[in-house]
């Protein structure tokens, strides 16, 4: 090893060599897997707002500034002292090869996280020694000193990206038909499945979603709505323009100018949130992301990709420590134990350093804004698109966000679920709070319209992109799959049709693509651009349910079999988590309110994750408490339905029933409690094993 540091000082060529070499392994350890999954995923970009120059900020800084910084250290430092600088030089190759060892040899075998890593580093520094030592080695990584330029040009000129940086000039025109004075007001939340919101008998489930309830009341409710796709940046551009685009098409006003924004806009006032598509060209619908700066646009992505990049150069252990970002497009570290909270019931909101949207509002926040600035206009037309109740799940019934907690992520990346239905169960649970708010939110929208006086006279549009499955077993969460059709391809659909007062349930197989034609024929418009759809006023064609993939795979089943999955989710659901209010489900909601002993002193059998939870509760600074999860010393047994019952008391009462379930190697449980139960200052948590009439201590917070 001597060897290697006894050498003259570096030439000037010898240095330029080295910073290539440094950049060549910084390319291929961190650059090429973040712009080839950026590459293959431009919706990124376009659901942040990023610019052309955004990107090519991102990509040319990332691939360049890290290894110019490092060179020039090693320059100051070589003209130091000259073992210094090949000392420093030996362990910078090192360090960022280690890097590019890590997915490797994560793939190779499964082990623990530093093992992993020690592993990595010893090939890391085997490599850098190599090129010291071997001539055929360095003359390897002269070569490779091409690869930043070769892993930028392809991102650049060769990705599906490429059509994002390069895009089409377009051509936007407004029609001249617009149609009648009517009031149009679309709600697109996301993530929402029309066997969510029913019950066994075929309704609405009125005492957890009373608006929703109440819409179906008083509009036409098509219960056998399907979509075109497991994904939003395909499933939206399906609602906004009626047209069924190749799965890979950018969902940009550019690559799809004919929407309900080219077609219905003429004299009307647009009032629009879109938060995931750019169908609705700037002109006519600003866009706040670009508004709020290009420097802040840039620190918003830095901040995110750093979580992404961790995902992808970490060991499996520790990249799923990390915020999951599977599940939106931006503030992957925002609802972190580290920030302040969001309450919107108080009016208390919180953001962190990821202020990006609406000057610097809140998901809650703003769209509580956005429904109060609903033109008061005959000719208005209004859109809103919602991460609602699209996970993350983090929201209690009035928007107000709670903790976070180890089991906050059960899924492989919206792929399969990692537990049995114990788990899911306390996904499902959540999901269900959370669109709780959903409905908080429809209800506002309603007495908006009212206020104004445009109830009666609105076009009034419920829908989603797509819904979400629970089932398990093998089924994925939320990929193409036709297991899956009876949650995931079936969103729901409330039209209330200007005059309409007495609810009516259409059988019809309805389709997002539908909508687009069937505002048209309300608003009386004669020169409508074709789509793929069909005004739901008259007869629909038989078609079958019909889903893409990103890759653009197409998965179909009949809608009668779509029906019977649907009918066997709402089954699931309710064998699992009851048929009652939000805060009481779970496997034993008769247990709810009973009062409970104190857990004895010393009880550790099970271990809460977050010890302290509640102990110094301040509800303007903390995170409401009410995720309560940890682990358990059992084992439990291979039928779900077989591993005891749990109870979770907050202040002497039971506020919550779980069941245990193995994840991560350990064994673990949790269930939402009330917020109402929690109160400002010291609260007694309490975990409980039913056996029969009694409950056993396990443990808690005391």
């Amino acid at each position: 090893m001597a060897a290697v540091f006894d050498r003259p000082a570096p030439t000037g060529r010898q240095l330029l060599l080295g910073g290539g070499h440094l950049a060549a392994l910084w390319a291929l350890a961190f650059v090429q897997p973040l712009l080839d999954l950026l590459g293959n995923n431009p919706d990124f970009f376009v659901a942040r707002g990023n610019s052309t120059g955004d990107i090519l900020i991102l990509a040319i800084g990332f691939t360049l500034l890290p290894p110019l910084v490092l060179f020039g250290i090693e320059w100051v430092v070589s003209k130091v002292n000259a073992r210094a600088y090949y000392g420093l030089h030996l362990i910078l190759m090192g360090l960022i090869a280690t890097f590019f060892f890590v997915p490797l040899v994560s793939d190779v075998f499964t082990a623990r996280s530093i093992i992993i890593l020690v592993v990595s580093l010893g090939l890391g520094a085997l490599l850098a020694w190599m090129v010291f030592r071997f001539v055929f080695v360095k003359n390897l990584m002269d070569i490779l000193i091409i690869a930043p330029i070769v892993v930028l040009a392809l991102f650049i000129f060769n990705s599906k990206t490429t059509d994002l940086i390069f895009p089409n000039e377009g051509e936007f025109k407004v029609s001249a038909d617009s149609g009648n004075d009517t009031p149009v007001v679309l709600m697109i939340f996301d993530e929402l499945g029309t066997s969510n919101l029913m019950t066994r008998d075929g309704k609405i489930a009125a005492g957890r979603f009373p608006n929703f309830a109440r819409l179906a009341r008083s509009s036409t409710w098509y219960p056998n709505e399907t979509t075109t796709a497991f994904f939003t940046p395909h499933a939206v551009p399906g609602i906004l323009t009626g047209i069924n685009q190749d799965a890979d098409t950018l969902p940009t006003w550019q690559e799809q100018p004919l929407s309900m924004f080219s077609q219905f806009s003429k004299g009307r006032q647009l009032h629009v949130l879109e938060p995931v598509t750019a169908i609705c060209p700037e002109d006519l619908c600003p866009d706040t992301e670009a508004d709020a700066g290009q420097l802040t646009r840039l620190k918003s992505l830095f901040q995110d990709l750093k979580i992404v990049e961790g995902k992808l150069v970490l060991p499996p252990g520790l990249a799923r420590k990390l915020p999951d970002v599977s599940s939106n497009f931006e503030g992957f570290g925002e609802g972190s134990q580290d920030e302040d909270p969001v309450k919107l019931g108080k009016r208390e909101h919180r953001r962190g350093d990821l202020a990006v949207k609406a000057e610097a509002k809140s998901d809650p926040e703003l769209y509580e804004e956005f429904i109060q600035q609903v033109p008061a206009s005959d000719r208005g037309f209004t859109v809103m698109h919602m991460h609602l109740p699209h996970q993350v799940w983090k929201y209690d019934l009035q928007g107000n966000q709670y903790n976070d907690s180890p089991i906050e992520q059960l899924s492989r990346s919206l792929g399969n679920w990692m537990v049995n239905s114990n788990g899911i169960t306390v996904s499902q649970s959540r999901m269900y709070v959370q669109t709780g708010f959903a409905d908080r939110l429809l209800g506002q929208m309603r007495r908006k319209l009212v206020k104004l006086g445009l109830w009666n006279k609105a076009l009034f549009i419920v829908t989603a992109d797509h819904g979400i499955s629970f089932e398990g077993n093998g089924v994925p969460q939320r990929q193409a799959d036709k297991r899956a059709m009876g949650e995931v391809a079936n969103p729901p659909l409330f039209i209330k049709y200007p005059g309409q007062k007495k609810g009516v349930i259409s059988l019809k197989h309805s389709m997002t693509l539908d909508l687009v034609p069937t505002i048209g024929k309300t608003l009386g418009v004669g020169q409508m651009y074709k789509t793929d759809g069909v005004p739901l006023q008259g007869p629909v064609p038989k078609r079958e349910v019909t889903i893409t993939d990103p890759e653009g795979n197409l998965f179909t089943v009949g809608l009668g079999e779509m029906i019977r999955q649907r009918r066997a989710a709402i089954a699931r659901a309710d064998a699992r988590l009851g048929t009652g209010g939000f805060y009481t489900l779970g496997p034993a909601p008769q247990l709810i309110g009973r009062r409970v002993a104190p857990v004895p002193p010393g009880t550790a059998d099970v271990l809460l994750d977050e010890p302290d939870i509640g102990k110094d509760y301040d509800p303007g600074e903390d995170l409401i408490p009410m995720f309560i999860t940890g682990s358990w010393n059992g084992s439990v047994p291979a039928a779900p339905k077989r591993a005891p019952v749990f109870a979770i008391a907050v202040n002497g009462r039971v506020q919550a029933t779980a069941r245990p379930f193995d994840f991560d190697g350990a064994v673990h449980w949790g269930a939402l409690v009330n917020p109402a139960s929690i109160h400002q200052g010291k609260n007694q948590i309490g975990i409980y094993r039913v056996a029969g009439k009694r409950l056993i201590p396990l443990g808690g917070n005391s």
